[in-house]
């Protein structure tokens, strides 16, 4: 496993911010049955029962260049991920965060995403993008918070957020 970095949430929780690896495969599955309808249908944008094997294995194959995951920890489970995958080469790449119910709303996503940029940064990322559903009033308000010059595109049920992320 590699180094934790501990951080406090804006409650006074406190987590381990480290690299997702493939070791996190059961605490994922654990992690997913944790979540509500509500949660999987806001990140997965479609109702899913349980997480799938190529799923899984997608989430998990990281080179921690292309693609890369940061996981929050909390007494040895996975209690938040947020993950980029881009095309080789390029300097923009897809951003997606998912925070168990229990630990929303304390500033958890707010605290990958920048744990995630910053990784982003150093390996020439410059953009993030995403698409949220548009009811999703709490993604969307993490993305105005990290990237305050952030641009929204919104059709009648997703929007599609563009966040510069500096060089």
């Amino acid at each position: 496993m590699q180094a934790m970095s501990p951080a406090v949430l804006r409650d006074g929780s406190e987590v381990e911010l480290r690299p997702l690896e493939p070791a996190d495969r059961e605490r994922i599955k654990r992690l997913f049955f944790r979540l509500s309808p509500e949660s999987v249908y806001r990140r997965f944008l479609s109702p899913i029962q349980e997480p799938s094997e190529v799923g899984l294995d997608r989430l998990l194959d990281i080179d921690h260049a292309g693609r890369e995951a940061v996981a929050a920890v909390v007494k040895d489970e996975v209690v938040g991920v947020a993950r980029y995958f881009r095309a080789d080469g390029a300097t923009e790449a897809d951003i997606a965060v998912l925070v168990e119910d229990a630990w929303q709303g304390r500033g958890l996503s707010l605290l990958l995403v920048d744990r995630l940029a910053s990784l982003a940064r150093s390996r020439g990322i410059t953009r993030f993008t995403a698409i949220i559903l548009s009811q999703n009033r709490p993604a969307i308000a993490v993305v105005r918070r990290a990237f305050p010059n952030a641009s929204f595109k919104l059709d009648e049920t997703e929007v599609s957020a563009s966040m510069e992320i500096g060089r």
